[in-house]
């Protein structure tokens, strides 16, 4: 028999190639590190269809991932019941929860956390600003599931 899903799911995306891209990535690793009783945390380079059954069962999904389209990190309520796009070989957090909806998966609550990126060059580091950014993010996700557990 399964074990039950925790209540929450943290999912840190990005390319641990592409500098910034990973901040997610490292948002997820440093909430893992923190063992939060009734939390998961998955580390992805990309959101893939094959994710949306990961979030059965959930009662919040915190999505965290790199966003060239934000000046600050941004939190932003995710609608499990909008409808899905077509599907393709990764997803934007919207598409995610959308395409889990679709298929009765949706969690109760689902949130994208945007982080700003400064550098998106080949590399392995994040540059100073979104380094900071991570650590602040990281409060941001904690105070998240917080609320929700």
């Amino acid at each position: 028999m399964a074990e039950p899903r925790a209540p929450v799911l943290v999912i840190g995306v990005g390319s641990e190639l592409r500098r910034d891209d990973a901040a997610g990535r490292r948002v997820a690793e440093a909430v893992s590190t923190r063992a939060l009783p009734d939390v998961e945390v998955r580390s992805v380079h990309q959101l893939t269809p094959e994710l949306a059954e990961e979030l059965a069962g959930r009662r919040t999904v915190v999505i965290v991932d790199a966003s060239v389209d934000v000046d600050e990190i941004a939190a932003v309520p995710l609608d499990p019941v909008s409808s899905a796009p077509a599907l393709t070989h990764h997803l934007d957090p919207a598409a995610l929860t959308a395409l889990a909806g679709r298929f009765g998966w949706a969690p109760t609550a689902a949130v994208a956390v945007h982080l700003p990126v400064h550098d998106l060059r080949l590399g392995e580091e994040l540059s100073p600003p979104t380094a900071a950014a991570v650590e602040q993010a990281v409060d941001v996700v904690v105070e998240l599931i917080g609320t929700s557990v």
